[in-house]
């Protein structure tokens, strides 16, 4: 969650001048776009491993760490609201909860697999 923040306050008129700034000229908007699914999925995946040393059901499990990411998407496009030259978007939310669920889905996978 940490480095999702550090992420997202990183100013959007960054000068090309210094890494951070060639990164963000080198990947073209789109593909930043994209990286929200995996950054998500494996925020998921953090939140069903930190979740599973609790008594929960499988689905309780799963339920949680979803809603825990998706309530952390929302607060992370909020806060880029406030960041020069970032703003929060519905789309990067979208693709924040697709990351979720391609985590959820393959941790349900696995489950019902070793069953």
């Amino acid at each position: 969650m940490a480095f999702l923040l550090l992420l997202s306050s990183i100013p959007g008129d960054t000068p090309p001048d210094n890494l951070v700034g060639m990164v963000f000229r080198w990947v073209e908007p789109g593909w930043q776009n994209l990286l929200h699914v995996p950054l998500y999925a494996g925020l998921t995946a953090c939140w069903l491993w930190a979740l599973a040393g609790y008594p929960l059901g499988h689905r309780y499990r799963l339920a949680t760490a979803f809603v825990l990411t998706v309530l952390w998407a929302i607060v992370d496009e909020t806060y880029q609201m406030g960041v020069p030259g970032r703003y929060g978007s519905l789309t990067d939310l979208a693709l924040n909860m697709l990351g979720a669920c391609c985590a959820i889905m393959y941790a349900n996978h696995r489950v019902t697999r070793d069953s």
